[in-house]
């Protein structure tokens, strides 16, 4: 009985958190890719800011893959950039991501930072080849 009573609570949630990731690609699909592609565009000429793999990549460069690091990070900088937190040398080329505040909540950010760090597979940074 008590097995099955842990099954039941570990399935239970396991599929909170994968509802949760999905809330999280659906606000960023809402949210985000008015200026992120998801991955490598395939006309780059209308860019307007690099590819969320991309900045994955670099993000677990830079925190060595400590998710709760990552998760907080997206969180802080996309409410208040600043040069000295942005990690992608292609603040260079796009600029500084405007600020979001007013445009997502709190709360819709954090699922998606749960999303980008649980569910998007990093890539498009130097060490990878573009297809």
């Amino acid at each position: 009985m008590k097995n099955n009573i842990l099954i039941l609570a570990s399935v239970i949630a396991l599929s909170s958190v994968a509802n949760a990731n999905s809330k999280g690609k659906e606000l960023f699909m809402a949210k985000c890719t008015s200026c992120h592609t998801i991955g490598k565009p395939s006309n780059i000429s209308n860019v307007v800011a690099p590819a969320i793999k991309g900045v994955m990549f670099h993000m677990n460069e830079e925190f060595a893959n400590d998710k709760e690091m990552i998760e907080d990070h997206i969180n802080d900088i996309v409410l208040n950039p600043t040069k000295e937190k942005a990690i992608c040398k292609s603040v260079r080329r796009f600029g500084l991501m405007p600020s979001q505040k007013g445009n997502i909540t709190k709360e819709d950010l954090a699922l998606i930072a749960k999303w980008m760090v649980n569910d998007l597979k990093a890539g498009y940074g130097k060490k990878e080849k573009h297809k």
